[in-house]
């Protein structure tokens, strides 16, 4: 029997320790879903703090994905292959799904929604209990309030809905009543590249080799990772479907004067011509939901622009819906594909597969094959990152090279950590007094003991949607912990509050050099965003009662009916 499996059973049965088994005889596990963009972070974090296991990724079947674990070479040195915080058989265990996924399931606390995770055995295999999840979409004061009194659904960014206390309309039963307090805080701060494959055209030879052309971008990285100048008039065009070839006089005026034709593609300058395909993600995500928003931040003045604020799936007026790219599928496009509209793509993985340039010409002299697909994605998915990256099975990764974005400053501005630390600039965490309430007089009307106040909105209004700082990157967003104070029994508890306490107080995430954040392009919370988590969540310095328990045991858990 696999690991995976042995753990999942293990979780199963701990998770109904009232039978057979009993909780001293098992160790713990937590069961999360979500974002797809923290997926092979979140696992390589869980696997250096517990027991490893396999990332399980969405789909019909399923796929396990063996995630490599994480090396640390800091100091001090952490080799999580070897080496883990817990050594008594705890498993944290996550799905990759896309945000809104791992939105419905906190909310409706239903292993259902996120279908099988064990494509190894017949039948659907579902987890027995949900305690967390990930998303990269905020959670705002609505969705709170349907969360404590009932409601989803329409107006909100949860797509089940949920009774009130005590019962009522609703799929589902009121979460807050079965599970305690709803918590939301950020895991980290997340660049969303626009990415492209540097190729554009394979050609055979007559001795069968293949000669590629590339697009000549004059203001290229030292590092190979890209370089292409792209102002915010030209990708609400991009995104919008009013440039559709990368022959575009606006292309070439914003870099540098010069046509993107490679130099050596003996193709005749004025009929030169690469069709540009955008390419989005199929399910609710909140990658999505990160780039929607700027875009509406910043596209207002186009005429035709589809995008008013931030939404978790593209507008419907960009896409058409059947036009789905399967990612198990070979890399051909999907039937109706049009210059224009998106075609969607299944996860992180699924977009990046999809951009990424692995079809080759036909096998006679003289074959040839154009591509110009263009995209948006987290910036693991595109070099120098994708090098680093844990859940991708192709040698050296995805060759996806990324644009820089000219901000509201007026520079260029490549997707790294540090243009996205610098976009999330001086935003403090929630400051409330000790009783975690804002006061008459205060100066930061911000309660840390609503989750809303712990994260940025996914509205066009908020600080992030186009930052202001001078060296920051202007798409960037933060992956958020969405979850509960009560579980159903006290190790469960403890797995959660030890892992959060860890992730936020050590180098082997925060490093910015060599942490596993880092190392992918993405960046750290600055410390005093860590400290607050700590001691409102793990610790309960502040006397909130928002960190994790039992139910049934503290004054946050206090009357809640055991969750699972």
């Amino acid at each position: 029997m696999s690991k995976f499996k042995t753990s999942m059973l293990l979780g199963a049965c701990f998770t109904v320790a009232a039978g057979a088994l009993s909780a001293a005889s098992a160790a713990p596990a937590l069961y999360g879903a979500g974002s797809s963009l923290i997926a092979p972070y979140g696992r390589q974090a869980a696997d250096c703090y517990a027991s490893p296991t396999d990332l399980v990724i969405k789909a019909t079947p399923p796929s396990l994905v063996s995630v490599m674990p994480f090396n640390y070479t800091g100091s001090p040195a952490f080799n999580c292959r070897t080496t883990h915080v817990k050594n008594d058989g705890s498993t944290i265990f996550y799905m990759s799904t896309g945000s809104g996924t791992g939105i419905n399931a906190v909310f409706g606390h239903d292993p259902a929604l996120l279908g099988d995770v064990d494509p190894n055995t017949s039948g659907n295999q579902l987890w027995p209990s949900i305690q967390y999840g990930f998303s990269d979409t905020s959670l705002d004061g609505t969705d709170v309030n349907a969360y404590n009194n009932g409601g989803g659904g329409t107006g909100t960014h949860v797509g089940v809905t949920v009774q009130p206390p005590g019962g009522g309309a609703g799929t589902y039963p009121n979460p807050k009543e079965h599970y305690g307090a709803l918590i939301q805080f950020p895991m980290l701060i997340a660049p969303v590249a626009i990415v492209y494959d540097p190729v554009y055209k394979k050609v055979r030879n007559s001795n069968g080799t293949v000669t590629e052309y590339k697009f000549n971008v004059t203001t290229s990285r030292a590092d190979g990772s890209g370089g292409l100048h792209l102002n915010a008039d030209a990708y609400c065009k991009i995104f919008n479907g009013q440039i559709t070839n990368w022959n575009d006089p606006a292309l070439k005026a914003l870099n540098g004067g010069h046509s993107l034709q490679d130099k050596n593609d003996p193709t005749k300058g004025s009929k030169w011509s690469v069709p540009m395909q955008i390419v989005g993600r199929f399910e609710s995500s909140g990658t999505t939901s990160i780039f929607t928003r700027h875009l509406a931040a910043v596209c207002g003045s186009l005429s035709g622009n589809a995008y008013a604020d931030s939404t978790s799936t593209l507008p419907s007026t960009t896409h058409n819906n059947n036009i789905h790219y399967i990612k198990t599928n070979p890399n051909d496009a999907p039937a109706g594909e049009a210059l224009g509209q998106f075609t969607l793509a299944d996860g992180s993985d699924g977009v990046a597969k999809y951009v990424d340039f692995t079809k080759a010409p036909g096998a006679t002299s003289g074959n040839s094959v154009v591509q110009g697909r263009i995209a948006y994605v987290g910036t693991d998915y595109a070099l120098p990152g994708a090098l680093n990256n844990p859940a991708d099975n192709t040698v050296g990764g995805y060759a996806l090279n990324t644009a820089s974005l000219k901000n509201s400053s007026g520079k260029f501005v490549a997707p790294t950590a540090t243009a996205a630390s610098a976009a999330f600039g001086s935003l403090a965490p929630p400051q409330s007094d000790s009783d975690g309430h804002y006061d008459a007089g205060s100066s930061d009307p911000h309660h840390r003991d609503r989750p809303q106040d712990w994260v940025e909105p996914a509205a066009k209004t908020s600080p992030l949607a186009n930052p202001v700082a001078a060296k920051g990157y202007p798409i960037v967003g933060t992956t958020n912990f969405i979850g509960y104070t009560c579980t159903s029994n006290k190790a469960q508890a403890d797995l959660m509050t030890g892992f959060v306490g860890w992730y936020m107080n050590t180098n082997v995430v925060y490093d910015a050099t060599n942490g596993l954040l880092g190392k992918a392009g993405l960046a750290p919370l600055p410390k005093k965003w860590r400290t607050a988590i700590r001691e409102t969540f793990a610790n309960n310095n502040q006397g909130l009662n928002l960190n994790f328990s039992k139910a049934g045991v503290g004054s946050q858990c206090t009357g809640v009916t055991p969750g699972g």
